[in-house]
């Protein structure tokens, strides 16, 4: 925990937050144009890292048995060995690190707050586990089952609870240290002296 603690005080400067927002989010621009529209097109589907609610062994075997050649190698390099590789490492370090400095203007300090720095990275977790699954399945180098594509469904659907988890969080400590930023605004203007008028000082 020390060394995360240690990495996010590099990175959670406002100019250090920008820059993974921008990467992380030029990456992704490059998947929704690029990669996943072909894929897309070609699958008749959103591909496997969009099903956010998870899929079943149908809907595994339709979008395996709609891939051809072509698209097959799309869809494992460029998209789930490069663009998919460095996508959730961004996005985890992105947000970790608003959530760190949220903590740090809102002086929220806890064992539940420690915990929820590292939901990011949980998250990550999940997706490079859905990419393996994804790649297994796409190069038919293991019999597509059903243990597999419930695993891989499974990873899928954890890998978007834990990221919903971390917005929900950044949204709640963001109205938090605003209101906190109104009450202190308040706080001066209750304490400023009134100007002494002229009948006042008769």
């Amino acid at each position: 925990m020390s060394n995360l603690n240690s990495l996010l005080i590099k990175t959670s400067s406002v100019k250090n937050i920008c820059i993974l927002f921008v990467a992380s989010h030029l990456v992704l621009l490059m998947m929704m144009i690029f990669t996943l529209p072909v894929i897309n097109d070609q699958i008749g589907t959103k591909v496997f890292d969009l099903q956010t609610l998870g899929y079943c062994v149908s809907v595994a075997e339709s979008i395996v048995e709609n891939l051809n050649n072509e698209t097959t190698s799309l869809y494992l390099f460029p998209q789930l060995t490069l663009l998919d590789l460095l996508y959730p490492i961004l996005l985890a370090l992105f947000l970790s690190s608003i959530l760190f400095r949220l903590f740090s203007i809102t002086e929220t300090k806890s064992k539940i707050a420690s915990i929820l720095l590292v939901i990011p990275f949980v998250a990550m977790l999940f997706d490079y586990a859905e990419n393996i699954c994804v790649i297994l399945m796409i190069s038919k180098s293991l019999e597509l089952t059903k243990t597999l594509v419930l695993l891989s469904s499974s990873f899928t659907i954890l890998k978007g609870v834990f990221t919903s988890i971390t917005w929900i969080t950044i949204l709640v400590y963001a109205i938090k240290w605003f209101r906190m930023k109104i009450l202190e605004r308040n706080n001066k203007k209750a304490k400023a002296p009134y100007p002494i008028s002229a009948g006042n000082r008769l």
